[in-house]
Formats: C-alpha cells, structure tokens, sequence
C-alpha cells in the first residue's frame, strides 16, 4: 500500500473541513451573531435612555430646587413693591440659566407683580386661567406645567412654580419661572442630542404630547402623528416599564424605539434609532465573511502546503531523537526541539521525564545513604545506652556513701558539706545519664502530650555545660502558659540538640578564644494564629558566624553543609525538618552572613480532639 505522508493528510483534512464545515459553520455564527448584536444594540439604548433620564431628572430637579429656594428667601415687603420685586428677579440673574423665557412673581389672585423683562403695561394682567397658577394654589406646591404656548411669545414652553408663603405660613405670592422649548436648555438640549447619525431623543407628557422633539414642527403635536399606537406605548411606559421594540413611523420608516418614565415628573423620554442604522455593521459583516472565505479558502490551500514542510520538521527530528535516546548506555542526554508549539511541550515533557529518571536515581542513592547513617545512629544509640547504665550504678553507689557519711554525727561542718557536695554533684551526673538513656532508648512510641520548657530542660541538661565552657550567654524567654503539644518529645529533643550544637559551632567559629565574650544563644517561644491554625513557635538566634546568601537555600538538603568534611555530615538540618515536618510543622532558617543565625520552628498545639485520644489527663491544665 502507497505511503501517505503525514503532510498531505493535514492539508487534505483541512481543505475538507474549510470548504465543507466552515460555510455552514460560518452561516450559523453569523446569525448568532446577529441576534445577539440586536441584544446588545437593544441593551446599550436601554442604558443610553437610563442615563439621559437621570440626567435630565438632575436639570429638572435642580431647577426646581433653586426656584424653591428663591422663592424662600423673598422678603414680604418685596411682594407689596412691584419695583422692588423687579429688582429682586434681575439681581438673581442665575435663574437665567434654566429659565430662559423669564421669571415671573405673581401675587395669590394670579395678577402679575414683576417680570425680569419689565413691560409697565403688563403688570397686573391676570394669568390666574393658567393651569400652573391653579395647580399651585390648590396644593401650594411646587407645580411643573404642561407645554403651552404663551400669547406675546409663540413658541411652546414650560412652566415651574413655587409657592412664595408668609407669616403663619400664608402663601402670599407664586414666583415661576419659564422654559423656551424652541432654545437650547436644560430641555432643549436634548433636540441636538444624536444618537449614532441619525438616532435622536424625545419628550413626551402625561398626556402624550410632545414636549421636545429634533423637528420644532412636531413640538406640541400629539404623539400619535409620529407612530400608529404611540400613546399606547407612552401610557406603558408611565407605569414605570422600560418600554422597547422596533416602531413603524408614519413615513415608512423603522425605528429601534425605547421608552422610560422620568423620575421628577409624570414625563416620558423616547429615543428612536433608525433599523437601516442600527444594523448596517450585522450586512457589512455577512458580506465581508462570504468573501473572506472565498478568497481565503484558495489562499489557505497555497500557503498551507508551503508551511506545512516547515512545521513537520520539529516533529521529525523529536523522532529521531526519541530513538537515539533507546540506544544510549548511561546518561541519558536532553531532548532539544526548535519549535514553540506542541511539539516543544512534547520534548519538554520528555525531559521532565527523563529528569525525574535523575532524581529518581538520585533520591535512591540518597536513601541509601540515609539508612547507613540511620543504622550508625543506632548503634550509637545502643552504645550511649549501655555506657549511661554502667555510670549509672556507680554513680548510685557514690550517692549513697555520700548520704551515709553526711549522716554521720561525728562529721565537722566543713566535711558535711563536702559530703553534701559530692551528693549534689552526683545528683547532677545522675540526672545527666537518665536524659542520655531515655534519649538513646526511644523507640518510635506514640506521640503523648508535651510542653516545649519540658523538652527544652531536658536538652539543656545535656549540652549547659558545654554552653557554659564555650562561654556561651544563653538566654532562655519560653512564657509558662505555652499551650501543649502532643509530639514525640525524644524526636522535638533531637532537633533543639541539633540546633544548639549548630549554633555552638557558628559563635566558636566567630569568637575562637574560649570563654570570650561576645558568644550569645537566645531561645525564646511564643503562641501564634495563622490562617492554618494555632501554634507554638520556638526560635533559636545566635550571634555567630551566619549562612552565606547563596547556599542558604540548601541548608535542609540532605547531606549538604557548610562544615568541613571532618566536622559535620550534611544530615542535621536535613532529619530535623523531616522530624518537625512529620509533626505537622514548620522549620525556617534566616540568617545574614557574620551577623546572626535564627530558625524558627512551628509545632500545632494539641486540640481537644488530639486531648480526648490520649491516655490520662494533662495536670498543668
């Protein structure tokens, strides 16, 4: 059967999958892709119409406000002065700024008292007709009117009110304030308002007519002019629906209409996106993907089987190499791939692999290596166990005598107290010898109950007199109330005895007279809360000679030190944190080179679970 490379495979499956799945591919994208852009078209015009809203809440709002607070702050001798009034209007020029068709000041019967425009022949008139005026009266509040359209002016405007009240809270006159529709303000604004190039906003009333609009001809026309149904869609969107959908006008043309109810008052603002415009990017890209695909199927045939030699040749050479790998004796060399696609995670796997072959190599060499040193501590161990019983015994012996003759009435003073000397210095060795054999018979018991000045005393009985011949000043700060641990204390003891003799080496090594000053040991502890629970933190800090920066990362590897071959075996450090580590712990070095050393170990406190499984009861609480 003929060979088919690898090659022409790829680039038959890929032309198939191009000119068979994509168009079909393509076609369901797009309309997904259509839909969801009408959503989204839909979506943005709903937060568009949202924020125009409490934007022109805010305007409308503010200029009520400040009409309010004007109209608190006229004096009721200004309301008897019609000129005093005027005045009063013109030195408020900033009411300009939302009412530009005039401020009003009408006394309770509706006759006219000031004007900032002043006409000496309209003083007087009566307005009280106005539908503002009656509102005001009726509920002696601050009224917004319907668009009207004023005799002397002939543009459609609006109308804001405020009670003006006096003594004993008699409302003694109405100040307003008047809002040209055909000029650009806090609503004409919104007539050169565009929405994309020919979007635009609307404004409607309680009773569907229009208020603002980008053609003036529609101001103050019916909203029914503009769309069959529009009223009905304005009265939905009173009840505080966001009112939305395509809108068929009476040209012919279609709309994306959506509709909100303002907050400040009974007032709908529209805005309306032409369909053609809104959905011009959805045809531009139909049409753009058709072509695309037509020439980019010929195109992707041609440079496909151009490229394609290029990105088979990584893999090829990973073969060969791969085979070269199964005729190796020895090391096994690395696989190297220039390449930075999945062929380079492949190699890069391989070499993970192959480096965990070395470490693997390694590790087995290592625990080799471990159980020699282990079986060597064991014997230690016996031989310190069958040396701590024969001192044992005649040390018993001596103490005994000792009694016996300090017994002895017959003794002077001075010899008493040798006697008693001798007790207390046998006492001493005793003590020594039993914290020798009971570290050197642990056997692997169960871990019981344990506070850290304990285990740290009984360590200290082993090495204080060596500290004390070094001239070592140590400082001991363990606070009595350290919660309990539940731990093999022999284990915990052969850390704290691995770290003081490390810490004796580094200060000999800083200060080499013997006894000198200088050489410090401080061991302190405390209780601390971390996110992983409660524990007792013991740190040990000497003055000595300190860690180089560059291999204080290694100090925990196994048989790694800084030692001289003759005086250290690398495994110290490394079986202590194994030890702490199997405690559920923690063991961190720092040090800076010829300042200081300090490790700090963190050990769980024991937990009322931990309590409830243990035999008997703990006595210190």
């Amino acid at each position: 059967m003929r060979k088919i490379s690898l090659k022409t495979k790829i680039v038959t499956i890929v032309l198939l999958v191009f000119f068979g799945v994509a168009p079909a591919t393509s076609y369901f994208v797009i309309g997904y892709f259509k839909d969801r852009l009408q959503e989204s078209i839909q979506n943005q015009q709903i937060i568009l119409v949202s924020r125009t809203a409490s934007e022109l809440d805010f305007k409308i709002s503010s200029a009520q406000r400040m009409l309010v607070s004007v109209a608190l702050s006229i004096p009721e001798p200004v309301i008897r002065d019609p000129r005093a009034a005027e005045r009063f209007l013109y030195e408020r020029s900033f009411l300009r700024m939302y009412f530009d068709s005039g401020t009003f000041l009408l006394d309770p019967k509706g006759h006219l008292i000031a004007e900032t425009a002043w006409k000496p022949s309209r003083i007087g008139r009566d307005y009280s007709f106005r539908e503002y005026f009656q509102a005001t009266i009726s509920t002696g509040k601050p009224v917004i009117s319907a668009p009207y359209v004023p005799r002397t002016l002939h543009h459609p405007v609006v109308m804001f009110t405020a009670p003006v009240f006096g003594a004993g809270g008699r409302l003694i006159a109405i100040l307003a304030g008047s809002t040209d529709l055909y000029k650009e303000n806090l609503l004409g604004d919104l007539s050169t308002s565009r929405i994309g190039s020919l979007g635009y906003f609307s404004l409607y009333d309680h009773e569907g007519v229009v208020i603002m609009h980008p053609v003036r001809e529609r101001i103050f026309s019916p909203a029914d002019k503009q769309a069959e149904h529009m009223s009905q869609r304005i009265a939905r969107a009173r009840t505080g629906a966001n009112v939305q959908g395509e809108l068929e006008l009476r040209d012919g043309s279609r709309t994306l209409s959506t509709m909100k109810k303002l907050g400040s008052i009974d007032w709908v603002l529209a805005a309306s996106y032409p369909v053609e415009e809104a959905y011009a990017p959805v045809q531009r890209l139909v049409r753009l993907s058709w072509w695309i695909m037509g020439c980019g199927g010929v195109f992707a045939a041609l440079l496909m089987w151009m490229t394609m030699g290029h990105l088979i040749s990584p893999l090829l050479s990973l073969t060969r190499q791969i085979r070269q790998l199964g005729a190796s004796n020895g090391d096994l060399p690395m696989v190297l791939v220039d390449s930075n696609d999945e062929i380079r995670e492949t190699a890069e796997a391989i070499n993970g692999l192959l480096e965990r072959l070395r470490i693997k190599e390694i590790e087995k060499e290592t625990i080799q290596k471990d159980a020699m040193q282990t079986w060597h501590l064991a014997s230690l161990g016996e031989v310190a166990a069958g040396v701590a019983h024969e001192i044992n015994n005649p040390i018993n012996g001596i103490i005994n005598c000792a009694q016996i003759l300090a017994a002895e009435p017959c003794l002077s003073e001075p010899e008493r107290g040798v006697a008693n000397r001798i007790i207390k210095e046998g006492e001493r060795v005793a003590v020594i010898v039993r914290s020798l054999l009971s570290f050197a018979r642990y056997e692997g018991r169960e871990r019981v109950p344990a506070y850290v000045p304990d285990i740290l005393s009984d360590t200290l009985e082993l090495t204080k007199v060596q500290l004390k011949r070094d001239g070592v000043q140590l400082h001991v700060n363990l606070p009595p109330d350290l919660p309990a641990l539940l731990v093999h204390p022999h284990q915990i003891e052969q850390v704290f005895l691995n770290l003081i003799s490390n810490a004796r080496y580094a200060l000999d090594k800083k200060f080499p007279a013997s006894g000198g000053g200088g050489k410090r040991l401080d061991i302190k502890g405390e209780k601390i809360i971390g996110d992983d629970g409660v524990f007792v933190r013991i740190e040990f800090r000497d003055n000595g000679i300190g860690i180089p920066r560059d291999v204080i990362g290694r100090v925990i590897d196994p048989f790694f030190t800084t030692k001289p071959a003759a005086e250290g075996t690398g495994l110290g450090l490394s079986i202590s944190h194994g030890l702490i580590s199997d405690h559920g712990g923690r063991l961190k070095v720092e040090s800076v080179e010829g300042e200081f050393t300090r490790v700090m170990i963190d050990l769980p406190v024991m937990t009322w679970e931990d309590e409830y499984g243990q035999k008997g009861s703990d006595s210190r609480g």
